[in-house]
């Protein structure tokens, strides 16, 4: 009873995850629409000495909702040892990613921080910590690739009379991991739907993210309420 409490105390907290990632979005100006890869050092300059108090206040808690999505996924980890496998490594997998995911973001709202840290610094240096700003936020996709899929196969070998999730929440994950694959690209052009305000590498990129966490945080809702009866019916 204590362990279900726990985690429907943290599963209850993915409403406040949603409103500070909300916030964030709506509050950092260079989302809405996003900015530039082609914008001058001039443009950029203008752009954080203007608006400095939004990023700075946008990316704190950017900060905050990266650190807010670990216990969520550890919820995901903790399902996953319910599955019918013979191999711990694919939920050792997911831990790994999940730990590192959240960093990269992290990474990328430091960036953004410091561009905006001393507006009044030379345009070029602004710029250059934007540039690592918005190629980090962009292009640091391959975890979140790998944790859907290290997730779909789990769930595709969960063979069992009732499995921990339903067969198709593998195949959305793969949906997923697929919709995140441009993204990693946007380092590689500064025009067309693969830069980093493109329509594949913003777009479809956080669009997935968002559709990823309404989604599991649903199957997430329905799964443990199911774990923890058969933990206490196999217990008793």
């Amino acid at each position: 009873m204590r362990r279900t409490a726990g985690e429907q105390i943290i599963f209850w907290t993915l409403p406040a995850v949603a409103v500070l990632w909300i916030a964030a979005f709506l509050l950092f100006p260079g989302f809405l629409p996003p900015m530039s890869p082609r914008s001058s050092a001039t443009e950029v300059g203008a752009f954080y000495r203007d608006h400095t108090a939004r990023v700075r206040y946008s990316m704190i808690l950017l900060n905050w909702f990266c650190v807010a999505l670990i216990p969520m996924l550890m919820l995901i980890v903790e399902r996953m040892r319910s599955m019918a496998h013979r191999t711990p490594i694919m939920r050792y997998c997911m831990i790994g990613c999940a730990g590192a995911a959240p960093i990269t973001f992290l990474t990328a709202t430091i960036f953004w921080l410091l561009a905006a840290f001393r507006p009044d610094r030379a345009p070029d240096l602004t710029q250059l910590y934007n540039d690592l700003a918005w190629i980090t936020f962009t292009c640091g996709v391959p975890f979140l690739v790998a944790q859907s899929i290290f997730l779909a196969i789990s769930i595709y070998f969960d063979q069992q009379d009732t499995p921990v999730f339903k067969g198709w929440v593998a195949y959305f994950n793969i949906f997923i991991a697929a919709a995140l694959v441009p993204a990693a690209f946007a380092g590689v052009t500064q025009i067309g739907v693969l830069a980093w305000d493109g329509f594949l590498s913003f777009w479809v990129k956080n669009i997935a993210i968002a559709l990823w966490i309404i989604v599991m945080s649903v199957v997430l809702g329905r799964a443990i309420p199911r774990d923890s009866l058969a933990a206490a019916e196999a217990a008793a």
